[in-house]
């Protein structure tokens, strides 16, 4: 369950940073007032749809597999509620109207902790309208406000990973700005994630000990034995923890962290009740052999694996986006879609979507594959320490029958009981059988990294190649050349044409561009920078001149004194050979605080600074 809220927040978080919100149409109370019936709706459908599964059971023709059929409802009441989430971010303004809060604008932590946020209320209502179907067909017994608040206790920690990655980004961008421009990058991303994905699984176990509320198992017969269990298969935790989540109501267990000092063995207060003293052994048999294996260490790995792989397969995956996008810009439903505020927005989503499509296929097919095996794995070793498949496989089919799952049924991360029941017995009569199933995995796990050699390679081919480049130019090109034939006046829109033809190398057309958008708006500093930029760095002697981009670089810097405007006045100066003034305005294009290429502004003054010392003319 935890697995698919974890997909659930990614998508969401994936949503709301993507999404770029044109002009909201919707005031702000209409927003609060549309998003509130969303969430009536979201709350009472869900209720009605339990209530309905309810009579349905109770009826002459109840589903042929009750607990599926619930559980299948409570799936969908949660799909249901990150739709409506998602529809409330973007369709109707929610995430316009958030971002218009100063104290959100300005913290790209902050307003991603209100999408978490709204992410945890959505998932309630979700939960509060599936209750009555969690207590009468899956044994729930908490109250639904006990129980609400249970779910979002259990799912809190998908949200920590997330939350301290934003802090000690924005932390390492106020104190270290040298080191927060050097990650800022593909490269630096992947570096930062993974550093950092290795802190998280030595520290992280703590936190989520103090908030789920463990406690140690207090000494007795059931800790002795597990302890036996642990000392005998050579596996040392911190402390064994009595895991009271949900009201210690579930029926689960699991090995928490991956150093010994904050390694921890979870199990429910409801599994040790329910298991015999053998089934207890052969759980504890099966939670160490996932420490003995190493899973712990192989899932931080396909975790930083998934991010190489993301790193590795941007540009191609954008070179796919880009030619569906130039294919859409050739007609005229398509440009009016790129080119119209709203369809931008939904644009954004669109070039996310890659990203999104690979980790729901990466988390199914390659971690379900692996977790799928790591789990057997993790039964034959509990089999090869005890000596009888009884334990564990007694122990799984009383999980089941309590909790009401079918036993036929796998999931995406899991074996069926069945099947792993039957592997289990099978297993018993052949003494290779843990050191095949060793095998297999060690063959998919050499699979797997030759893949993603092979893929990050490619990868990095396409980008030294930078074959998206010119299909992402064209496409622009061709939106803006479509946005003059229906506005020849737009002067931001000419400017925009101006720059990249700049940028393609067309100087002369450039310069015609950005001298009709000055001639439409001689005011706009935007228009005088660029102008007056392209006039000092052509290298065309026929288009060349510093005095006038010295000229337009002082107008536009006057009416807006930002970092990309005083570097342009600095670039100028330099051409008229005042390095010490060019230094003086680079400085001040630092202090203007670039968002972008800060690390690209200080080379500028160490250069402005290296020639004006050499300058015998210096003031």
């Amino acid at each position: 369950m935890l697995f698919s809220q974890i997909v659930a927040f990614i998508l969401v978080m994936a949503v709301f940073e993507s999404y770029s919100p044109p002009r909201p149409e919707l005031t702000a109370a209409q927003s609060l007032l549309a998003v509130a019936a969303l969430g009536l709706w979201l709350a009472v459908g869900g209720r009605l749809a339990a209530s309905l599964l309810l009579r349905r059971l109770a009826g002459s023709r109840p589903p042929r597999d009750p607990a599926r059929a619930a559980r299948t409802l409570v799936m969908a009441c949660q799909a249901a509620a990150v739709a409506c989430l998602l529809v409330a971010l973007t369709s109707l303004d929610l995430k316009a109207h958030l971002l218009a809060w100063p104290p959100l604008a300005a913290s790209e932590t902050m307003a991603g902790l209100a999408a978490a946020g709204l992410f945890l209320v959505a998932l309630g209502l979700a939960w509060w309208a599936a209750h009555p179907v969690e207590v009468q067909v899956l044994g729930q017994s908490l109250a639904a406000g006990a129980y609400v608040r249970g779910q979002a206790r259990f799912v809190a920690p998908v949200i920590f990973p997330w939350l301290a990655i934003s802090l000690l980004r924005d932390l390492i961008a106020g104190l270290w700005p040298r080191l927060a421009a050097a990650l800022d990058s593909s490269l630096g991303d992947l570096f930062f994630l993974a550093v950092f994905l290795v802190l998280m699984a030595l520290f992280f176990p703590p936190l989520v000990r103090w908030w789920w509320g463990c406690r140690p198992l207090a000494p007795g017969p059931r800790r002795e034995l597990i302890q036996a269990v642990l000392d005998k298969a050579g596996v040392t935790v911190a402390e064994i923890l009595v895991w009271p989540v949900m009201g210690g109501r579930l029926l689960t267990a699991g090995i928490l962290g991956l150093a010994r000092p904050w390694r921890y063995l979870l199990i429910t207060p409801a599994l040790l009740d329910a298991l015999t003293p053998e089934e207890l052994m052969g759980v504890t048999a099966h939670e160490a052999g996932h420490v003995r294996h190493h899973h712990l260490a192989a899932y931080l790995l396909l975790f930083v694996g998934f991010f190489i792989l993301a790193y590795a397969l941007a540009e191609p995956l954008n070179l796919l986006l880009n030619l569906a996008l130039y294919a859409l810009a050739g007609s005229q439903w398509g440009l009016a879609l790129l080119t119209d505020a709203g369809g931008q927005g939904w644009l954004s989503l669109f070039l996310a979507l890659p990203l999104v499509l690979l980790l729901l296929v990466y988390l199914r097919f390659v971690m379900g594959f692996f977790m799928r095996h790591f789990e057997r794995q993790a039964d034959f070793f509990a089999l090869d320490l005890l000596g009888d498949p009884r334990p564990v496989a007694e122990a799984l089919e009383r999980i089941g029958v309590l909790t009401g799952d079918s036993r036929r049924v796998p999931s995406w991360h899991h074996f069926s009981i069945a099947q792993r029941s039957q592997a289990l017995l099978a297993a018993a009569g052949r003494p290779g059988a843990a050191a095949g199933q060793g095998r297999v995995i060690r063959r998919g796990l050499a699979v797997y990294l030759i893949g993603l050699v092979l893929l990050a390679g490619l990868g990095g081919g396409m980008m030294a190649l930078d074959l998206g480049a010119s299909l992402r130019q064209g496409l622009v090109l061709r939106v803006l050349e479509d946005r003059l034939a229906h506005q020849p006046h737009d002067a931001r829109g000419l400017m925009q044409y101006g720059i990249l033809l700049y940028e393609r190398g067309r100087h002369l057309e450039a310069k015609a561009a950005l001298e009709a958008a000055l001639s439409q708006d001689p005011d706009d500093p935007e228009v005088q920078n660029a102008l007056a930029w392209l006039l000092v760095t052509t290298q065309d002697p026929g288009l060349r001149d510093p005095a006038r981009a010295l000229a337009l670089a002082h107008r536009a810097v006057t009416t807006r004194p930002a970092a990309h405007i005083w570097d342009t006045l600095a670039e100028a100066l330099f051409a008229h050979r005042q390095p010490r003034q060019a230094a003086a305005a680079a400085r001040a294009a630092l202090a203007a605080g670039p968002r972008e290429r800060p690390e690209y502004y200080r080379q500028q003054l160490e250069r402005f600074e290296r020639a004006a010392g050499q300058d015998p003319e210096g003031d």
